[in-house]
């Protein structure tokens, strides 16, 4: 699955539009970040991915969203934030990924 490169005002776009999607805030520099995003370009995922890269000097979307490492991953559903993932001492993995895409509204 390819993983889309958006802004954070792209991003602001999607919430309005998209039902359900995960954003993953990411830099350039960040070695986890690349290694997630060679695991998600290699996966079949049933949810969209997007990836927003807190490098970009000109977006302050991750002070927005209060990503405070990277890579961190957020579900939207409804234009809203409905649960997070943070790294863990491994990074964020597909399979972090796959189990906050699978999370429904509600569900711990």
């Amino acid at each position: 699955m390819k993983i889309r490169k958006i802004s954070g005002q792209q991003l602001k776009g999607m919430l309005a539009g998209e039902d359900r999607f995960v954003a993953v805030f990411t830099a350039s520099w960040c070695s986890f970040c690349r290694v997630l995003r060679r695991e998600v370009e290699a996966a079949t995922l049933d949810f969209t991915v997007v990836e927003v890269d807190i490098s970009d000097e000109g977006d302050s979307s991750w002070e927005e969203f209060e990503i405070s490492t990277v890579p961190t991953a957020l579900l939207f559903e409804d234009g809203k934030e409905a649960a997070r993932r943070p790294p863990s001492i491994d990074g964020l993995r597909l399979k972090d990924l796959r189990e906050l895409g699978g999370r429904r509204s509600g569900s711990p």
